[in-house]
């Protein structure tokens, strides 16, 4: 039989009472990486020492993004001293520090990152570091992660781990070349994939050897062959429910094959549910040595098996030569592409057991001169390599702590080849000769002439959150905007919360509640005083383009996105477009990153890619009175809190300070007797005077919505009601909910009245209460008025229902009599102004003593159970009704990374087919590029004097007319007489200037005799811009279409057009 729900609320509670009560887990600080990673793993992960070698650029992106997500220790091993290039990638240098040790002077930085995390140089003491580790060290650690060192060291390394049984992780960044390799020995993950776990409704069950499960109204399940499903809830088969996991076959969308023989099972009935459960994923690793001949590469671009052969070929020239290739040298780079296809002919690459099925790699002459240009510059380490490449060990780090995801398995080699500069064998050698500045790294990869330009860039960045902390580090890094002509406008209206920190790395305890556009700016400029920056606090869109003007937007080389949300991003992009700017955009959802690049005429805009999906709303139906799953009753509570202590409040509020309110309300029939009936309830029903008051409150509430208003539902449609055709009213997703009967010594009953009553409280300013005792005395001087169903009630079973509901109510009589009343029984507000304050609430998910959460997690967890739904934790309650984006650090330092990258093909002009989409999924893991799509066009054969000519134009493209300030008039005609088309509607923004339907009207008469300027001054209202030209937007008939065609192919559109008036 299934377990009852309140068993299952019961358990869920223990649970969380179970992992509280270890109180380790920072919530405030870790919220959003949380629902990435869950407590477990975070448990995991704060029991976990690493050991780091190497703290080079490379290596201090490692050691932030693990620090920051916050792993137990972080031993660093680095005894090095610094050089000059190094102060280009690793941001906690400065060229003061040339000369020092890279660890001591990086280390206090780090242990600034998070103050849980215990970050420690480890001594180098003799035979522990060059060439080997000892064992003395290694045993402190539950992971190794070697940065720097050749493959002859790390096959030794990882030898002593698995000695050792100790976990290994290497890493390099050599120019353009990314190498990671994992040995975790064995890890059994039981999340491989970070997924939530997919549930849904079944329509049918078949009986027979195999049973086929068809989900109910053909949803899409989302499941794939080799998933696990068990069932709960079923009718009729009731053996199925609560079975062991068993494996699904994909048949179609809506229907899945289940190993279990049914044909002996009473038929399917109704009502179950399909719950995936994730099984046990056992990953076994090889050692480095083994692997080395015979690679497990993950697959990027094809070239994984080449670049194998160079990380090898140029480990071998260091070791033979005691330095990596001199990036002026082609003898050099030459060397290095012999020794990798050397080491090529020595692998023995195959699926096979014994040698025979096994063969040695060959690498072509495309390939090996593909493999000299990666080799030219390897001895650089840039940021935006290193960071790519530091959030994805960063994440292999903590699969290796927690075993959760899927762990790379076992080699990772990216390549970044398109960055490389066009014909580069043309450029002569010099331009890649270190000049002793903190820049030679980026010199050596892309040449002195290549590093100018960037240092002239002019920038604007729209964020400074996660992803905009880290593009102004990599951008001081890159020297961008440093030069005399260089300079950034970053933007940002928020400020600095405490969960901000655990990866909005440029941001410190004691800057909670600044803003975060001032302190990233100065983080950044710490990192390279040379940086030129503007900082604003001002939102982008059509309310500032005073600020933001086109002389702004002129003066850009570029924009780049560091947004949360759709519609920022899409009207940066049509900036963009209008002024032909180039942007790169790109986000973050958890470990899952993406990039797009945006290049004027080359690439589709962003607008016209794949925008993120409208969010799915609920029927009204649906929440009132047919939840089916946990967010349908966590929305609901989100509705009664909004309704209950924000939107009532605020009517309240404005009822007592303004005189005007109850006239203007007059004005909006539809919400007048809402609001009339809410300020009844606030200010005469239910106002309280002290904080029994709000504990009456709350039990009349919750006898309300718990006891009174289901006992109406069934009574409407008892249990056994059923259609015309025979099927139960309470079948499918209809749940049948049973009442509840208030108990004072239940927490979830408990845990409303505390919360409603104090939120109450708080709304009317009178002080809160928690004390026990209190509100269970005033709990039991409660009367609640015994309750009698109306028998003639109707209750909608659909949205159209209740539509035609409200429609009926309003035309039926009566209505101003109603609003008579309720308008008269609510008391004199200036009475109210000195005896009376109401506080509206916002609702505030990251603020644990406002009992906002408290409240919505108990309403919406006391609602499930009346429908026999799960409830679920305050933390996952808070994640929904929040709509929080999961976000982590490794995640946004990769994807800013690949960012960059593409910043420097837009310095060159770059062709299309040079630039990347990316997209990562690190819990997989999975990085991927593809070459973004050419821009859509359209074409328009054009008539008058360019007849015989075909406008082919895209996004990007405009169409400039120079005749001066001519009348509107003799415009249209300049627009028949070259291009062939009549117009029938003439824009400027959104202000209609000429309709041909109306061009006989006095007043449109009298439009087409002024100058264009005047009349769109005159039709905006608004001064004309500080530009020469007016922005319109045309459209004409097409007199080729037929006369029963759309109406859409009755019209042609043209490109934007610039009417210069000056």
């Amino acid at each position: 039989e299934n377990k009852p729900y309140e068993d299952l609320m019961t358990d869920a509670k223990t649970e969380a009472s179970a992992l509280d009560a270890q109180h380790d887990v920072d919530e405030s600080l870790y919220s959003r990486q949380l629902y990435v990673y869950g407590k477990e793993a975070q448990r995991k992960m704060q029991k976990t020492n690493v050991l780091l070698v190497g703290l080079r650029g490379l290596g201090v992106e490692i050691a932030k993004n693990i620090i920051l997500s916050g792993v137990k220790s972080v031993g660093i091993l680095d005894a090095d001293p610094v050089l000059i290039e190094d102060v280009g990638s690793q941001f906690y240098l400065k060229e003061s520090d040339v000369g020092r040790k890279r660890a001591d002077t990086a280390l206090p930085k780090l242990a600034e990152l998070n103050k849980y995390v215990n970050v420690h140089l480890v001594p180098v003491v003799s035979g522990c570091l060059a060439p080997y580790l000892d064992e003395s060290v290694l045993t402190k650690y539950n992971l190794v992660v070697l940065t720097g060192k050749t493959i002859m060291e790390q096959v030794h390394v990882n030898k002593l781990c698995r000695k050792l049984g100790i976990k290994f992780i290497s890493a390099d960044v050599h120019g353009l070349l990314g190498s990671v390799f994992v040995d975790l020995i064995e890890l059994t993950v039981k999340d491989p994939d970070g997924e939530r776990e997919k549930r849904g409704l079944v329509g049918s069950i078949t009986n027979g050897a195999k049973a086929l499960v068809t989900t109910l109204d053909d949803a899409k399940h989302d499941l794939q062959t080799g998933d696990h499903v068990t069932f709960t809830e079923v009718k009729g088969m009731e053996q199925l429910n609560n079975i062991k996991p068993l494996p699904i076959k994909w048949k179609k969308r809506n229907q899945f094959e289940v190993d279990i023989d049914t044909s002996k099972f009473p038929k399917y009935s109704r009502d179950g549910y399909f719950q995936q459960v994730k099984m046990p994923k056992t990953f076994n690793f090889e050692d480095l040595e083994t692997q080395l001949k015979n690679p497990k590469l993950q697959f990027f671009d094809g070239m994984e098996m080449e670049c194998h052969c160079l990380r090898n070929g140029l480990s071998l020239f260091e070791e033979k030569n005691g330095r990596l290739p001199d990036p002026t040298s082609n003898a050099d780079a030459k060397a290095v592409v012999e020794a990798a296809v050397s080491f090529g002919k020595q692998m023995r690459v195959g699926q096979g057991s014994s040698d025979s099925d096994k063969k040695a790699v060959e690498l072509s002459e495309e390939a090996q001169e593909k493999l000299r240009k990666l080799a030219r510059p390897a001895k650089a380490q840039i940021t935006p390599m290193c960071a790519t490449i530091g959030g994805f060990v960063g994440q292999e780090i903590i699969k290796a702590c927690t075993a959760k995801f899927s762990p790379l398995s076992q080699f990772l080699y990216f390549n970044a080849q398109q960055a490389l500069p066009d014909k580069i064998d043309t450029i002569p050698s010099s331009k890649f000769a270190a000049k002793k500045s903190r820049y030679d790294d980026y010199i050596a990869v892309f040449g002195s002439d290549i590093q100018e330009q960037v240092m002239n860039i002019n920038m604007f960045l729209i964020g400074s959150g996660a992803i905009g902390c880290e593009m102004l580090k990599n951008w001081a890094m890159m020297g961008l905007s440093t030069g005399k002509k260089g300079r950034i406008t970053i933007t940002d209206m928020d400020t600095i919360e405490k969960s901000n920190l655990s990866r909005q790395f440029l941001f410190r305890p004691k800057d909670i509640g600044s803003m975060k556009a001032k302190v990233a700016t100065k983080a950044a400029k710490d990192m390279n005083p040379a940086m030129e920056i503007k900082t604003d606090a001002i939102r982008v869109g059509k309310d500032t383009e005073n600020v933001y003007d086109d002389a702004f937007w002129e003066s850009l080389d570029g924009a780049c996105t560091a947004l949360d949300n759709v519609k920022a991003r899409l009207y940066v992009d049509q900036r963009c477009v209008e002024f032909g700017k180039p942007m790169v955009d790109s986000g973050t959802l958890g470990t899952k990153g993406n990039t797009q690049v945006v290049v004027p005429f080359l690439t589709e805009p962003y607008s016209e890619g794949a925008k993120d999906q409208p969010e799915e709303g609920i029927p009204v139906c649906t929440l009132k009175s047919f939840p089916h799953k946990i967010e349908h009753t966590i929305q609901w509570a989100r509705d009664k809190f909004e309704g209950w202590f924000s939107n009532g409040p605020q009517e309240a509020k404005n009822f007592i300070e303004r005189p005007d309110y109850l006239s203007e309300l007059a004005q909006d029939q539809n919400s007048q007797i809402g609001n009339l009936q809410m300020l009844n309830e606030l200010l005469v029903n239910n106002k309280p005077s002290n904080f029994d008051d709000c504990v009456k409150w709350a039990r009349l509430r919750y006898e309300e919505l718990y006891h009174n208003d289901i006992v109406q539902l069934l009574t409407v449609y008892p249990e056994g009601k059923t259609d015309n055709k025979g099927v139960p009213f309470w079948s499918g997703t209809k749940r049948q909910p049973e009442a509840r009967n208030f108990d004072a010594t239940s927490p979830e009953d408990f845990d409303f009245i505390l919360a409603a009553a104090n939120l109450y409280a708080s709304v009317f300013g009178i002080s809160k209460c928690t004390d026990e005792k209190v509100i269970s005395k005033a709990l039991s001087s409660v009367v609640v008025p015994k309750f009698v169903p109306d028998k003639d009630a109707k209750i909608a079973v659909d949205d159209e229902e209740i539509e035609q509901d409200e429609k009926k109510q309003q035309e039926e009589g009566g209505i101003e009599q109603k609003i008579s009343n309720l308008t008269n029984s609510l008391p004199d507000p200036n009475g109210l102004k000195s005896s009376l304050k109401v506080c509206p609430l916002k609702f505030e998910k990251d603020d644990p003593t406002n009992f906002h959460i408290d409240f919505v997690t108990a309403c919406s967890n006391l609602r499930a159970i009346n429908y026999r739904i799960k409830p679920e934790s305050k933390h996952q309650t808070k994640f929904i009704a929040g709509k929080i984006i999961p976000a982590i650090a490794t995640t946004t330092a990769m994807v800013t990374g690949l960012v960059c990258l593409e910043w420097y093909k837009i310095v060159q002009k770059a062709e299309l087919e040079r630039y990347r989409n990316s997209y990562a999924n690190l819990a997989l893991p999975f990085v991927t590029a593809s070459e973004p799509f050419f821009p859509l066009k359209k074409e328009v054969k054009l008539q008058g004097e360019k007849k015989g000519e075909t406008l082919a134009f895209s996004s990007w493209d405009k169409i400039e007319i120079k005749i001066g300030d001519e009348s509107m008039k003799e415009f249209l005609r300049y627009w028949y007489r070259v291009y062939g088309y009549k117009v029938s509607s003439l824009s400027y923004g959104s202000t209609s200037l000429y309709m041909a339907a109306r061009k006989k009207e006095k007043s449109m008469k009298a439009l087409l005799k002024k100058p264009m300027s005047e009349v769109a001054q005159e039709r905006s209202q608004a001064a004309l811009p500080k530009t020469k030209y007016l922005k319109l937007s045309i459209v004409c008939d097409n007199h080729e279409a037929p006369e029963d065609a759309p109406d859409d192919d009755k019209s042609i559109d043209f490109p934007p057009v610039r009417f210069y008036y000056k």
